[in-house]
């Protein structure tokens, strides 16, 4: 079993890099999904949680891509579709780069595995029937962007979903329809998100099955996380509430979930290589 305060503590020291960035740049943030939960509940991070998520309004997202590499520490690495080759994802994220952090479903990808915090736009939309049809698309996406990876189709389980998953990855990734340039197939995505939230009147948005008015995301406020004092939502109730529902209780074990990282390594990162290499010998196995 991995170190997980260890890796909390990797995380931690990842975000305070990011805030300073942020303070320094004038690039505002606020932390969500149960990084907001930890802060509120725990007054760090949920004891089980191994992840730190932040979200962004696209002005910020863009600024910070463009000037927080020249302000962040050597060993934190943007990965973003217009930062590094072979990006697999739209999630913006901010590496270290001397560490690992191994998802299965990436195994066969080339690019850096190091531990990361995600950073996510804030979309915005008309209204909740925009909303839906907005959800679709994205669920259409991110359909044929995770089957362009062999390793995220072998880690399908629901058989419903195994024959989706394998036509999905021949059309894709294989067949005369194959998308040559995931940069490209990723970039163009962006831009359509991009431009729906610029539509003038859009000032609906959302996070998950949480919907409200642009604002209640924006507006921020301090709130205390570990030693630390990162910013959030100001009505962080009301944002919790409409997303979890009765947030301050703890759930039952069974739903004590992580991210189940198939390899942890937070003295050093390896090459996809390296990885395939150890994976064959069985010098690593997976975490679960």
């Amino acid at each position: 079993m991995y170190d997980l305060r260890g890796l909390q503590m990797k995380e931690l020291e990842i975000m305070q890099a990011v805030h300073d960035a942020c303070e320094k740049l004038g690039i505002e943030y606020f932390i969500c999904f149960g990084t907001l939960i930890g802060a509120i509940r725990h007054k760090g991070f949920i004891p089980w949680d191994d992840d730190i998520d932040i979200m962004m309004t696209y002005e910020n997202y863009d600024r910070f891509i463009k000037e927080a590499p020249a302000v962040l520490p050597p060993n934190l690495k943007l990965q973003h579709w217009s930062t590094e080759k072979n990006c697999p994802r739209l999630i913006l994220k901010v590496k270290d780069i001397n560490t690992t952090f191994l998802h299965e479903e990436l195994i066969d990808v080339d690019i850096n595995h190091g531990v990361a915090i995600d950073i996510f736009p804030l979309l915005r939309v008309k209204d909740k029937e925009a909303l839906q049809k907005e959800l679709k698309k994205e669920e259409r996406f991110s359909a044929i962007n995770r089957c362009l990876d062999q390793s995220f189709v072998n880690t399908v389980k629901r058989k419903s979903s195994i024959r989706k998953a394998k036509i999905l990855h021949f059309i894709y990734a294989k067949s005369i329809f194959k998308i040559r340039d995931r940069s490209k197939f990723l970039a163009k995505e962006e831009d359509r998100r991009r431009k729906l939230s610029a539509t003038p009147g859009n000032d609906f948005t959302y996070i998950d099955n949480c919907t409200g008015p642009y604002s209640m995301f924006t507006e921020r406020a301090l709130y205390q996380f570990e030693d630390r004092q990162f910013y959030g939502p100001k009505d962080y109730d009301k944002v919790l509430t409409l997303h979890y529902g009765d947030y301050m209780k703890i759930p039952p074990k069974e739903k004590q979930r992580t991210h189940k990282p198939y390899f942890v390594d937070l003295e050093r990162s390896y090459t996809k290589a390296e990885i395939m290499d150890m994976i064959k010998s069985g010098k690593i196995k997976s975490e679960e």
